[in-house]
């Protein structure tokens, strides 16, 4: 939704009044922001002409002036409410995001942290804790990343997509990780044909969860090259290269389902009567509950199927 209120050059000065030096000396020392000491009120107001100048301009695209404006948003917060941005709560980025006339609290959060991101491998608390706000509040991502951080107090970011990400790839009580079948792999492909690579769709509607996007995604990419290597291509497309691939891959597993619980059964039958000629069973009058072990299941003698 667009917003009308205009730029208020009064609050964003107060921020900046009588500033605790020696926690400000922290803020830009331990986080990224792009200014090396405080800025003084002149480079301020210039920063405030350069948004004023673009405000109806580019609309949901950030700007570098726009970036630097949120850079000062952010540190004139923490300043005034003496919070490091990590632990600013939505209530805080939604103060920040009333300046900009086309971003709301989730897009100016996820803009500023996505320059101090850094992949760090979750602990077993991160885990544990995400698991108990995933339940408090159920697939709310970016507010899930907040508490996630101030509860175990990380020196680095979390955000929204990467506690989904862990979520649903990782942690989510559904996800059943069991080899693939042939049947899923046919599955997977046809569904893809017609709905396209929308993994997360894919996992929902068809598997029930039970595949995670990135192991459909992985199981996907992972045919492809196996079906890659056992051909040559010249000069052609990315796309028909994609399809004769697809299509090859869906017709080897066609032909491996259509034809495997064949060659089962000849070999099953091949067994049965060998057992058969092995043990004199004439003098049993009824066989019924001889079984065989075949291929890890039981099998009766005397099965006519």
């Amino acid at each position: 939704m667009q917003k009308k209120t205009p730029l208020n050059r009064q609050v964003v000065l107060e921020w900046f009044e009588q500033p605790d030096q020696v926690f400000a000396d922290t803020l830009l020392k331990n986080y990224s922001f792009t200014f090396s000491k405080l800025p003084q009120e002149e480079e301020i107001q210039l920063i405030l002409c350069s948004v004023e100048k673009a405000y109806n301009s580019k609309r949901g695209a950030w700007t570098p002036c726009q970036d630097k404006f949120l850079n000062l948003a952010v540190l004139g917060i923490c300043l005034k409410y003496h919070m490091k941005p990590i632990e600013l709560s939505p209530q805080y980025w939604e103060q920040i995001s009333r300046l900009f006339r086309f971003h709301n609290w989730k897009s100016c959060r996820n803009r500023w942290l996505e320059e101090c991101h850094k992949k760090v491998s979750w602990t077993t608390q991160e885990d544990r804790v995400l698991k108990e706000l995933q339940q408090f509040k159920p697939n709310k991502w970016c507010e899930i990343a907040l508490d996630l951080m101030r509860i175990c107090k990380t020196p680095y970011v979390r955000q929204g997509k990467q506690c989904r990400d862990r979520w649903v790839n990782k942690l989510d009580p559904n996800i059943v990780n069991l080899p693939w079948t042939r049947e899923e792999e046919l599955l997977l492909f046809r569904e893809i044909e017609q709905r396209g690579k929308k993994w997360a769709e894919i996992s929902l509607q068809v598997f029930q969860l039970k595949k995670t996007e990135n192991t459909i995604k992985n199981r996907y990419y992972n045919l492809l090259k196996q079906a890659e290597s056992k051909m040559k291509f010249g000069r052609i497309t990315k796309e028909l290269k994609n399809k004769i691939l697809v299509d090859s891959v869906i017709k080897q597993l066609e032909a491996s389902i259509n034809y495997q619980p064949k060659q089962e059964q000849v070999e099953e039958n091949q067994v049965k009567n060998y057992i058969l000629e092995l043990f004199d069973l004439n003098n049993f009058d009824d066989y019924e509950e001889v079984v065989i072990l075949f291929k890890r299941k039981f099998v009766k003698l005397n099965d006519q199927q």
